[in-house]
């Protein structure tokens, strides 16, 4: 990169030899700054730096005042911000030339009309290399140099540190991030296919770093494309197909759209070439299937992840589909993911499986916890303990269809699939003998619905989410998913909303994140709604009016209420009278508040059973334990210490403005 220059930005200004050659400045995550001889500089506080960050970006080029203004705080700038940028400048010039007499004339950054301009010689700016990198990576791939694209797009992405000018307030850093990370994600979207061209998806490590990302953005349909042909070419059809159909049901889930025709001609492609060599002994059935053929597997139900390396990946023609057109990127908030700390720190202790049984472990929690984003996650960083991939199905169409879902993913057309759940299991568990595979199994309704789908080869491991503490399972480790503390529901909710939210309304976005209540499916849908919707506040979100929180905690076709009313639709009729009954008890009842409620009593007989268990009769007490625990197991209450129990505050606001006894 040349020098900065003069007011045209033409490299003939007064940058010179002597005006701090080298200096290397790194903004592709938190901002830094050294001299050539490795020396840290000190940047001032986070808004000096984005003011540091405008000047570096405008190449030498003058940045007006008015400008810098927006640049720092947007249209409405406070009433002394002419004098703290001022004073952010003042700085600079002697971090810069600390050397200067005080009334010297600066020669770095120099005053320019009626702004500023930096001018300093030959310094390394890492979004400048980062930005060269991949024109350059594009310029060697139309002229049909593949490998040595590949190569320089991968210096670039190495550049990368984190979240580009992490930390840094104002608008302008706010853009850059978006347009950046955008870059980035398509970058990567590029070496990956870069990876399929020259044959490198063969390597396992190469296939869980595609897998990972695709499943972080879930949104990108170039990203599933990309997985669909790797999994293809490793003689894994039966797993593309099953990414297609999950990505057309998120789609439908979250944008309520369909695949775009880049990603549809390439499951017709895929279903219509010659079947490629099977993941394992199939039935007899297996050899008349028809080409491509994925039975259940690809209604998207069940997802395989991963590739076999041990097995020949079929001839497939090289990019079938048209990777050189980015697709539209997902909203701020896909992928997000905050806290859990300890929740991953047992699953990974769990699944590193160090005693003799296959490793399962249980999720439990009420809805809209994040069980399965948890598991999602664990999944993630437990990819190197698989090679062979991870298996996904949903249990709410019961067994024998999550193992349709299974089988179709492993390869077995649907033509090919036994009768009957015990032929299914047998099949399935046959299929993983001798792999090691991760088996995801969501919203197991039951113990007798689950145990079929357990894999019993060593080197697989299960994990199961569940609404409730149900389920027995000899051997597994049940992990209870709480509420999300303040600081990560804090960042899931501003990952959602974006960062010019909480810097405007950091008091009613605080309000909001604790009306939440550590629940992340509610922080994920009020940043939702705050990012689609510039003209609603936080304040008026989180008001009190208007029916309650819960009715407004909505966004892509999906609710807080809805998660409720479907757990409420499992409960029997007196458990659903019990919990309309007991949602006025303060946190910490027991059964016999809970008696007493049920028969009458209102607040105050709670209050009185609370205080004297000898208030209700005993048949009660008992009765009315028994309907608790089948709320508990429902999700939608938590047990406390000593056998007393509390609710959810948005379980709470749901029941009263949304439930009817019956």
């Amino acid at each position: 990169m040349g020098a900065y220059g003069g007011a045209d930005g033409s490299g003939s200004g007064s940058g010179g030899a002597g005006a701090l050659p080298g200096l290397r400045f790194r903004m592709l995550g938190p901002m830094t700054a050294h001299a050539p001889d490795g020396t840290a500089l000190g940047l001032g506080p986070n808004q000096q730096r984005a003011l540091l960050a405008v000047l570096l970006l405008r190449r030498g080029r003058p940045a007006p005042m008015a400008d810098l203004l927006r640049a720092l705080w947007g249209e409405r700038p406070p009433p002394r911000a002419v004098g703290t940028l001022r004073t952010y400048v003042s700085r600079l010039r002697t971090l810069f030339e600390p050397e200067r007499p005080s009334r010297a004339p600066a020669r770095l950054l120099v005053s320019a009309s009626d702004g500023y301009a930096l001018r300093l010689h030959d310094p390394f700016l890492d979004i400048a290399e980062f930005e060269r990198g991949i024109a350059e990576a594009a310029r060697l791939r139309t002229a049909g140099a593949t490998g040595d694209a590949y190569r320089t797009l991968g210096e670039a992405l190495g550049l990368w540190a984190g979240t580009p000018l992490a930390g840094l307030p104002g608008p302008h850093a706010e853009t850059q991030r978006d347009r950046l990370t955008e870059m980035w994600l398509t970058a990567r979207e590029d070496h990956f296919h870069g990876a399929l061209e020259l044959g490198l998806d063969r390597d396992t490590a190469a296939v869980a770093d595609l897998r990972a990302f695709a499943a972080e953005h879930p949104l990108r349909e170039r990203a599933q494309a990309l997985l669909m042909l790797a999994l293809h070419r490793a003689g894994r059809s039966g797993e593309a197909l099953a990414v297609y159909g999950a990505t057309c049901d998120t789609l439908a889930r979250e944008l309520g759209t369909g695949p775009g025709p880049e990603l549809t001609a390439l499951h017709r492609r895929l279903t219509t070439r010659a079947a490629p060599a099977p993941a394992a002994p199939l039935p007899a059935p297996r050899e008349a299937a028809r080409p491509g053929s994925a039975g259940a597997g690809a209604r998207g139900d069940a997802q395989a992840c991963g590739c076999d390396p041990g097995r020949p990946a079929p001839d497939v023609p090289a990019a079938p589909y048209d990777t050189d057109r980015p697709s539209p990127g997902p909203g701020p908030a896909n992928g997000c993911f905050a806290g859990r700390a300890a929740e991953l720190a047992l699953l990974d202790e769990v699944l590193a499986g160090t005693g003799s049984g296959v490793p399962v472990a249980v999720l439990t929690g009420m809805p809209g916890i994040g069980k399965t984003a948890l598991a999602d996650r664990a999944a993630a960083r437990s990819g190197p303990r698989f090679p062979d991939g991870v298996l996904r199905a949903g249990l709410g169409g019961g067994s024998s269809r999550a193992l349709a879902d299974l089988l179709g993913a492993l390869g077995v057309p649907a033509e090919a699939l036994p009768d009957g759940v015990e032929a299914r299991a047998a099949l399935y568990r046959s299929l993983l003998d001798g792999r090691r595979v991760l088996v995801l199994l969501d919203d197991a309704p039951d113990t007798a619905g689950l145990l079929p789908l357990l894999p019993a080869a060593p080197g697989c491991a299960a994990l199961v989410t569940a609404p409730g503490r149900g389920l027995v399972v000899p051997g597994a480790r049940l992990v209870d998913v709480s509420e999300l503390d303040d600081e990560a529901a804090l960042l899931l909710l501003g990952a959602a909303a974006g960062e010019r939210r909480l810097r405007e309304e950091p008091d009613a976005v605080r309000d909001l994140v604790r009306q939440c209540a550590g629940l992340p499916l509610a922080l994920h849908l009020a940043g939702t709604r705050l990012r689609q919707e510039p003209d609603l506040t936080a304040a008026a979100l989180a008001s009190p009016d208007g029916g309650g929180l819960t009715a407004r905690l909505r966004a892509g076709g999906r609710s807080v209420e809805d998660a409720f009313r479907r757990r409420c639709a499992t409960l029997r009729p007196a458990a659903l009278r019990m919990l309309c009954a007991t949602v006025t008890a303060p946190d910490g009842f027991g059964p016999a508040a809970a008696a007493a409620l049920l028969q009458g009593g209102g607040p105050h007989g709670a209050a009185r059973a609370a205080a004297d268990e000898a208030a209700v009769p005993e048949g009660a007490e008992a009765e009315a334990a028994d309907l608790i625990e089948t709320i508990v197991d429902a999700g939608l209450l938590r047990p406390a210490a000593s056998g007393r129990y509390r609710y959810h505050p948005l379980v709470r606001a749901y029941t009263r403005h949304r439930l009817t006894p019956v």
